[in-house]
């Protein structure tokens, strides 16, 4: 639920497991709320929502996170 004056955050995250992650790190990194978590289909999609100094703490920390990852390069896997 998102109350009169708070901040939506939306992310989608390929692949869709990933939002699980990011949902991990905004969580540890601000007083938010955990609006809906999809990390199932061919993306996964994030909803928070807080006040507006929280979700963007969260944001960075989700995006900080999701950016630290490393693995195989999509352009590779199809060689």
């Amino acid at each position: 639920m998102i109350l009169p004056g708070e901040s939506l955050f939306i992310m989608e995250t390929n692949p869709a497991g990933y939002a699980i992650f990011a949902a991990n790190e905004a969580e540890k990194a601000a007083n938010i709320n955990l609006v809906e978590v999809r990390p199932y289909g061919a993306f996964g999609r994030l909803h928070l929502a807080g006040p507006e100094a929280e979700i963007d703490a969260a944001a960075e920390a989700a995006v900080t996170a999701l950016e630290s990852l490393t693995g195989v390069p999509l352009e590779s896997k199809k060689k």
